[in-house]
C-alpha cells in the first residue's frame, strides 16, 4: 500500500515539527513520520530553550511565524535575561521547560495544523525518485510506503546511534529507543559521506534527596519576559504557564506570585574530591580509552574532559534545574559524562549538596552519524539529489535551536520546491538563522557546530528586540503569518522611525526647572543646549526617565521605546555596521552560475579550485568566505564572470 503527499518530513524533533509545520501553512499535503509520537518534541538532553545567540534564533524562528517561541513561553517554569548589563547585541533570553509540557503542547498545536498528517513509524529506505512517479519512496518498517516529491530528514542522533556509558555499549538514538541503521546505509549508498559525531547527557538527580540548603538560588525574571512576540493591539499578552496542581514540593523559593509562577533553579561547585575521582578512573572514560571515535562539540565538553583540559581550574559550576513543575527529576547542567555507573555516583556524592543523592538516570554519549559539509545547498536541499533536503544534526549542529531553524527553512524551501516558486535564502546581515546556514555551506564541520553571537559580523543588527522587524514582513509575504501581524509591525517600525526623528530634531535648553527634572530622575543636569537624542545617547539614561522629567516628548510604547533608545545610543555603531553591509552587498548580489567551470581558470590555485568545485558557492560573497579562499582567488572568479557576462551579451546582441 502507498499514500503520496507533497511534503514527508521524517523525524519529529525541533526541526522535523518546525519543517512540518512550515511545510503544512504553505499549503503543501504534508506528512511528518516519527518512531514516537509521545516523544515528539523531545527535550532529550537540557529541558531549556534560548541563552547567548540560541535565543536570537528563536526570536528569528517566532517572527517567521515558527512554533518554538510559543510553546516555550507555554511550557517555562522560569525564563532570564541573560548579559542584562552588556549592549543590546548579547543580551538574550533562556527559558527552563516543563519536557512534558512542552513535547505535548507541540503534539497538540500540530495536530491542529490544515494539511498536516504525524505517523507513528519506523522509517527503513528511503528511494530516490524514478521516472513512473518523480517522487522519492519513503518505506516504513510495516512495509507501508509513502510518495513524496519533497523529503525532509531530521534524524537528529539516530543514524546508527549508540549509547555509551564506561564500557557499556548499546544502539539507540537516545536512552530507550532504536537506532536508525538502515537510513544510514541508504545515505552511504546514495553517495553521501558520513562522519561520526558525538554528544552526550548528564545524570538526572532526586530532588528529595538533594539538600538545597547548601546551593546557590538561580531565580526567574521579575520582570515579564517571552520569546514569542505578542502585540497589544491585537488584545495578545504572554501567556500563563499551562500546568495544572502546585509545582512538586521538594524545590524550596518557588516563585509563585509574581507576574507569573516560576521555579528556581540552584547552583553547586565541583570540590577537589570530584575532581580526584574522575582523574583516578579516566582509564575507564570512553572518551579516553577509545570507545568514543565520533567528535564531540568543544563548547560543551563533558566533565571528565573540562576536569582533563582545564586542569588547573580548582572548580566548575554546576546548575540543578528541575525538568517539570511536578517532576521530581533534576537536570545537572555542566556535568556531561558518559563515566561508568559508579563513577558517576560517587563524583556527585563529593559535593556537599548531593551527598546523599540518588541518581535516577544515568549518564551516556550517544555517538551518531552526521553528512560531511559541503552537502547541502543554503536552501537545505542537497546536492546530490534534488528534492531531499537536510536539516537538524544531520548537517552538523547541535542544539534545539539550531535544529528549529534549520527545520523552519528547509519547510519553506520543500515547499517551495514542490510549488516552482524560487528558494528562499536569508543572509548573513538579515538573520542569525542566515549566518548559521551560511556557515554550514560554507565552512568545514570538523564538530558539532554550535551558535554563538560572535560568529555573526553583523550583530548589532541582529538583536532580539527587532527579530519581527527583521522578518516578519517576509514572512507575512511568504503566507507564514497573517495580515494583521504584519501590520502591527509595520506600524511599529513606522512609530520608532517617526521618534527617532524628532529626537534629533528636539531640542533641550538647559533651564533651572529642567535641570530638577532631570536629577528628579537620576539624569545628570544639563550644562548646554542638547537634542533629546544626545541625552539618550548617555548610557544610564532611559526614554522612559527622560519622559518623565520631560512630559511633553511622545508617549510610546515600550517596544518602540526600546528601539529609540538603542538607535540613539548606538548610533554610530549602527550606521558603521550598515555601511559594511552595504558594501557586502555588492558580492552577495554576484551570482555564481552552478554549473561554473572552475577547471579553465588561469591563475587559480590548485587548493582554492579543489574546495570551490566542493562547496560550489552561490555567490560571490559565499566564496569569499570559504576556508582557503583568498582575495586573490575572489579577483579571479570576478574577472571570470564578467568576461562570461560580456560574451553573453555579445551572443545575444549577435542574434538580434
Amino acid at each position: 500500500m502507498q499514500t503520496r503527499y507533497d511534503v514527508i518530513v521524517v523525524g519529529a524533533g525541533h526541526a522535523g515539527c518546525e519543517a512540518a509545520h512550515a511545510a503544512a501553512r504553505l499549503g503543501c499535503r504534508t506528512l511528518l513520520l516519527t518512531i514516537d509520537l509521545d516523544k515528539l518534541a523531545h527535550m532529550s538532553c537540557n529541558p531549556s530553550i534560548g541563552g547567548p545567540a540560541k535565543g536570537h534564533l528563536v526570536r528569528e524562528i517566532d517572527a517567521m511565524g515558527g512554533l518554538m517561541g510559543r510553546i516555550t513561553d507555554r511550557s517555562a517554569i522560569q525564563i532570564r535575561l541573560l548579559n542584562e548589563s552588556k549592549g543590546p547585541a548579547v543580551q538574550s533570553l533562556r527559558a527552563q521547560c516543563d519536557k512534558r509540557l512542552y513535547a505535548r503542547l507541540m503534539k497538540e498545536t500540530l495536530e491542529r495544523v490544515p494539511n498536516l498528517d504525524l505517523r507513528q513509524a519506523m522509517v527503513e529506505r528511503i528511494a530516490p525518485p524514478n521516472a513512473d512517479t518523480q517522487c522519492f519512496t519513503v518505506t516504513t518498517h510495516t512495509g507501508w510506503r509513502y510518495l513524496a516529491p519533497a523529503v525532509i530528514l531530521t534524524t537528529g542522533t539516530f543514524l546508527r546511534g549508540r549509547a555509551i556509558t564506561g564500557e557499556a555499549v548499546w544502539g539507540a538514538g537516545r536512552a530507550g529507543e532504536a537506532p536508525a541503521m538502515a537510513l544510514s546505509e541508504d545515505l552511504a549508498a546514495l553517495g553521501f559521506p558520513l562522519v561520526r559525531l558525538k554528544t552526550g547527557t548528564p545524570p538526572r538527580l532526586a530532588a528529595a534527596t538533594i539538600d538545597f540548603s547548601l546551593t546557590e538560588l538561580q531565580p526567574g525574571s521579575d520582570k515579564p519576559l517571552a520569546f514569542g512576540h505578542y502585540y497589544a493591539e491585537l488584545g495578545e499578552t504572554i501567556p500563563p504557564p499551562e500546568y495544572h496542581g502546585p509545582p512538586a514540593p521538594v524545590y524550596p523559593h518557588p516563585q509563585l506570585n509574581g507576574w507569573r509562577p516560576q521555579l528556581p533553579c540552584y547552583q553547586v561547585h565541583t570540590t577537589p574530591e570530584f575532581h580526584a575521582i574522575i582523574r583516578q578512573n579516566l582509564h575507564r572514560a570512553p572518551l579516553f580509552s577509545g570507545i568514543i571515535e565520533g567528535v564531540g562539540p568543544r563548547y560543551c565538553p563533558s566533565i571528565e574532559d573540562k576536569i582533563v583540559r582545564f586542569a588547573d581550574k580548582e572548580r566548575h559550576s554546576l546548575f540543578l534545574e528541575p525538568e517539570g513543575w511536578t517532576t521530581a527529576e533534576v537536570y545537572v547542567q555542566g556535568c556531561n559524562t558518559s563515566l561508568p555507573e559508579d563513577v558517576q555516583w560517587a563524583m556527585l556524592r563529593s559535593i556537599p549538596a548531593l551527598r546523599n543523592v540518588e541518581l535516577m538516570r544515568i549518564g551516556y554519549a550517544i555517538e551518531y552519524d552526521a553528512v560531511a559539509t559541503g552537502e547541502i545547498t543554503a536552501d537545505m536541499q542537497t546536492r546530490r539529489l534534488r528534492g531531499l533536503f537536510f536539516a537538524g544534526q544531520i548537517n552538523g549542529t547541535t542544539g534545539y535551536e539550531e535544529a528549529a531553524a534549520q527545520g523552519l527553512m528547509a519547510g519553506i524551501n520543500a515547499a517551495h520546491y514542490v510549488q516552482g516558486k524560487p528558494p528562499v535564502i536569508l543572509g548573513r546581515a538579515e538573520a542569525y538563522i542566515g549566518v548559521l546556514i551560511d556557515d554550514l555551506t560554507t565552512k568545514e564541520i570538523r564538530e558539532p557546530y554550535r551558535m554563538f553571537t560572535s560568529r555573526a559580523e553583523y550583530r548589532l543588527l541582529l538583536r532580539g528586540d527587532n527579530a519581527d522587524l527583521r522578518l516578519t514582513p517576509l514572512a507575512y509575504r511568504l503566507g507564514l503569518v497573517d495580515g494583521d501581524r504584519a501590520a502591527v509591525v509595520e506600524q511599529r517600525r513606522r512609530q520608532a522611525e517617526q521618534a527617532l526623528q524628532q529626537m534629533h530634531e528636539r531640542c533641550i535648553f538647559p533651564s533651572a526647572a529642567i535641570n530638577n527634572a532631570l536629577e528628579a530622575q537620576g539624569v545628570k543636569p544639563l550644562n548646554q543646549p542638547a537634542t533629546v537624542a544626545e541625552v539618550l545617547a548617555r548610557p544610564d539614561v532611559s526614554y522612559r526617565q527622560l519622559r518623565t522629567a520631560i512630559p511633553d516628548l511622545p508617549d510610546l510604547s515600550p517596544s518602540v521605546a526600546e528601539q529609540v533608545e538603542i538607535g540613539c545610543k548606538y548610533r554610530g555603531y549602527i550606521a558603521r555596521q550598515e555601511r559594511e553591509v552595504a558594501r557586502m552587498q555588492k558580492m552577495e548580489h554576484r551570482r555564481i552560475p552552478p554549473d561554473f567551470d572552475y577547471t579553465t581558470l588561469p591563475g587559480l590555485r590548485n587548493e582554492a579550485r579543489q574546495v570551490l568545485m566542493r562547496f560550489r558557492p552561490a555567490t560571490l560573497g559565499q566564496a569569499g568566505r570559504l576556508a582557503g579562499i583568498n582575495p586573490a582567488d575572489v579577483a579571479i572568479i570576478l574577472f571570470a564572470l564578467e568576461r562570461r557576462q560580456v560574451h553573453t551579451d555579445t551572443e545575444a546582441t549577435y542574434n538580434q
